[in-house]
């Protein structure tokens, strides 16, 4: 295979790589620009992504053990940024991926009667998927503050999502989508005799305590 001069394809190239190279600072510039001024804080730099992604990655081998089937499933984290007289939502789309029909129910403990679900439950048939809003609606005089909800989405598995609603820091509404398939598993896995119902160490303690 023929190799070619670095000099020469300098040379053949004049100054486009030093042009795209600054075109990419400025983009990266602006984007980084806009990020701080919704949020409030500075874009992670490339590297430092990196090596989060890296670091994850090497925490965990080939053999962990995944977290029982029975156990309820985490869908994350999601932080709404919303202003004054305006809503942040969450639309939780469920599809029904098993032959019969379900009930899907949504609640978020110690909430008032600021967060609004709708429709209390959901008729789904099978292989059905439909939408429930869990909304929080800001009074107009609202003071700046961010508030943590708790939601669960009961089907057939339990789910539940970290909701953060930061009041003040953007003067819009927000609404975010999140994606549930709602399916049984029918699998025998490998890993399923690991688990048994275990007390937690201060409950069995206690138990202790008052049989002795």
């Amino acid at each position: 295979m023929r190799t070619i001069d670095p000099q020469v394809r300098a040379d053949a190239l004049g100054g486009v790589p030093g042009a795209l190279g600054n075109l990419l600072n400025a983009q990266l510039k602006l984007g980084s620009d806009i990020f701080k001024a919704l949020t409030g804080s500075a874009l992670p730099q490339v590297g430092d992504v990196v090596q989060t992604l890296q670091a994850r990655t090497q925490q965990k081998g080939c053999c962990d053990i995944p977290p029982p089937c029975w156990m309820p499933r985490s869908l994350g984290e999601c932080t709404s940024h919303v202003g004054q007289c305006k809503s942040a939502c969450i639309d939780l789309v469920v599809t029904n991926c098993d032959m019969h029909g379900r009930t899907i129910k949504v609640e978020v403990p110690k909430a008032g009667s600021e967060v609004t679900v709708t429709p209390g439950a959901l008729e789904l048939g099978p292989f059905e998927r439909g939408t429930i809003s869990v909304c929080y609606n800001v009074p107009q005089n609202a003071a700046t503050a961010q508030h943590e909800y708790l939601v669960w989405v009961h089907g057939c598995r339990s789910y539940y999502l970290r909701w953060t609603v930061s009041v003040g820091t953007v003067g819009l509404a927000s609404c975010h989508e999140i994606d549930i398939d709602d399916c049984p598993d029918y699998r025998h896995h490998w890993y399923d005799h690991f688990y048994c119902g275990r007390r937690c160490p201060d409950a069995a303690n206690r138990l202790v305590g008052a049989n002795g």
